[in-house]
């Protein structure tokens, strides 16, 4: 045990007199000269807050704009359409014979004088003269 610590207590002393030996041999201002001349020649490169900032604010577009381009895949997004399907349902069911009738009724309302001439605004109809005219298209 005494050996270990004289062996410790050595090695302390030898580490003292190589910093001494070596603190002795360090110039300080010509270290310090070096550094800032070295600093001068090449300033230090900063980021600026501007660049993060816009960096920031594309990655916030790309999700945005990334987002909505999964939404318009995942959600159906409505024609307009929405009373088209109805009729071609109704219309599916018939054979050729209802259809051709179908088709000559509808010649007949569109051939026909009794509807609503082109002159007059339906917008100006009330409820009862909208349901009359409704009436006389069905038949």
């Amino acid at each position: 045990m005494n050996d270990a610590k004289n062996g410790d207590a050595r090695l302390e002393s030898l580490a003292k007199r190589l910093g001494a030996s070596a603190a002795e041999r360090l110039d300080v201002e010509a270290t310090a000269r070096k550094v800032l001349a070295g600093l001068r020649e090449r300033p230090a490169a900063r980021r600026t807050w501007i660049a993060e900032h816009w960096l920031r604010i594309a990655a916030a577009i790309v999700l945005l704009i990334g987002g909505a381009i999964a939404v318009r895949r995942i959600v159906p997004v409505d024609s307009g359409n929405e009373h088209s399907h109805l009729v071609a349902d109704d219309l599916g069911d018939l054979n050729a014979e209802e259809l051709r009738a179908v088709l000559v009724q509808f010649d007949e309302i569109l051939g026909s004088d009794s509807v609503v001439s082109d002159s007059s605004d339906l917008r100006e109809l009330d409820a009862q003269e909208l349901r009359a005219v409704l009436r006389s298209l069905e038949g």
